[in-house]
């Protein structure tokens, strides 16, 4: 073709086209397309997965890494058999809940009842009694289905197979409309066999052992539960109590310290039974104190006390005055004296601050189990299988949180409350 001014010649197409390509390639060579990329959380999206990751963390280190809560016992402690199992019932406060999730429930102050195996030392149930501070609780009684606990309510009754609460304070049939909210209010009469209750118009009644309906009390039970039992108050606190000398089981024969020397910190035991006076062993303990049966929750005495006479002895020799004293009230009974042991409470060593609480075997003499505590001991009561529970607490420390149990046999069982 000729060459026409204004106009271009056609341009032949090339010998070899470059090969259409499509993302799905061709029927002979299919191809699958890359998936995009997802545009992600953005930065708020990250921000609030680190923040929720952080949290997470946060609580699972501190409910994993959180101290354990302050145990406190209380000093109502109270024993029962159920099913065979000899059991301590045992009320304790529970300050700090250990975790953040039972901070958030408002479990961080509790008053709760636990059931202790005597002869294992394991928790056979634990409930709760209530969430009000500086409440206070006692195991009065126990038959072989209930346990009749006194608190600043009034008188609750439990199920012994499993701590669970069978009656409120303030609706035992029988008392209802007139039930003390009185912790004092409420003893155990052991030749009844029976609760006894005061309501607040003065009137008596008791409860039978399993039973949950209390009845009037009969004239002789009115008049020597006079005056013991009051309408107002709290739960008796029961605290450790030791001597110098201290009963035997017989009642007659009693068991002392002997100091090495006149104004000695060290002292030794001497026995003075039907045999006459002997050494009980050749240990020396310092400052020692033989520990008491504290096993009533009411102790009377009937010693007359002179108390301007009392004062003016004390104006002149304080320490001779509490000495008089403490004699006037007469001996008590040696913890551990029914099963054939005594229980002494002393430092290890002169001048520390430090206790000990020694098991002495009355027939040989020979120390048969020993522990450590950080303070002195607590109540000391007896359980009718002959088995010696004693309040300490924990070397280190000063809260009696720990339950010594001291077995018919002597040897020691150190029971954790609450933490097991």
């Amino acid at each position: 073709m000729s060459h026409v001014p204004g106009y271009s010649s056609a341009r032949p197409f090339p010998d070899r086209q470059p090969p259409v390509r499509s993302p799905y390639g061709t029927p002979e060579h299919p191809l699958t397309p890359k998936p995009e990329r997802g545009r992600g959380l953005g930065v708020f999206g990250s921000v609030l997965v680190m923040s929720l990751g952080i949290g997470a963390f946060a609580v699972g280190g501190e409910y994993l890494t959180a101290p354990d809560p302050d145990i406190a016992i209380q000093s109502g402690i109270g024993f029962a058999s159920h099913d065979g199992t000899d059991l301590a019932l045992v009320p304790y406060d529970r300050n700090g809940s250990g975790d953040l999730i039972s901070s958030l429930r408002n479990e961080v102050f509790e008053v709760r009842l636990a059931a202790v195996d005597l002869a294992t030392g394991d928790t056979a149930w634990d409930v709760k009694l209530t969430e009000e501070p500086s409440w206070k609780a006692a195991v009065v009684a126990a038959g072989e289905r209930y346990a009749y606990v006194a608190s600043d309510d009034g008188l609750m009754v439990l199920d012994l197979a499993d701590g669970s609460t069978v009656t409120e304070a303030g609706d035992i049939p029988g008392l209802a409309g007139a039930q003390s909210v009185s912790g004092a209010a409420y003893a155990f009469d052991p030749g009844l066999g029976a609760v006894v209750a005061l309501d607040v118009n003065g009137g008596v009644h008791t409860i039978a052992l399993d039973a949950l309906e209390a009845a009037p009390a009969d004239a002789d039970t009115t008049a020597s539960w006079s005056g013991l039992l009051f309408a107002e108050g709290s739960v008796p606190d029961i605290g450790g109590m030791t001597s110098t000398e201290a009963l035997l089981a017989d009642g007659e024969s009693t068991v002392w310290i002997e100091p090495t020397a006149d104004g000695a910190l060290g002292g030794g035991l001497v026995v003075d039974g039907p045999e006459g006076e002997r050494a009980l062993g050749t240990r020396v303990f310092y400052e020692a104190g033989i520990v008491l049966d504290q096993t009533s929750m009411i102790t009377t005495y009937t010693v007359e006390i002179d108390v301007d006479e009392l004062i003016a002895d004390a104006m002149e020799d304080a320490a001779a005055a509490g000495q008089d004293l403490l004699q006037g009230f007469g001996a008590q009974a040696a913890a551990g004296a029914g099963s054939g042991h005594v229980l002494v409470e002393h430092r290890p060593e002169p001048g520390v601050e430090r206790y000990a609480l020694h098991v002495v075997d009355l027939a040989t003499g020979q120390v048969t189990a020993s522990v450590d505590t950080g303070s002195r001991l607590g109540r000391a009561l007896t359980g009718p299988g002959g088995h010696t529970a004693v309040i300490a607490a924990p070397e280190g420390s000063y809260w009696l949180s720990d339950l010594v149990i001291v077995a018919p046999e002597g040897s020691i069982e150190r029971v954790q409350v609450g933490l097991g």
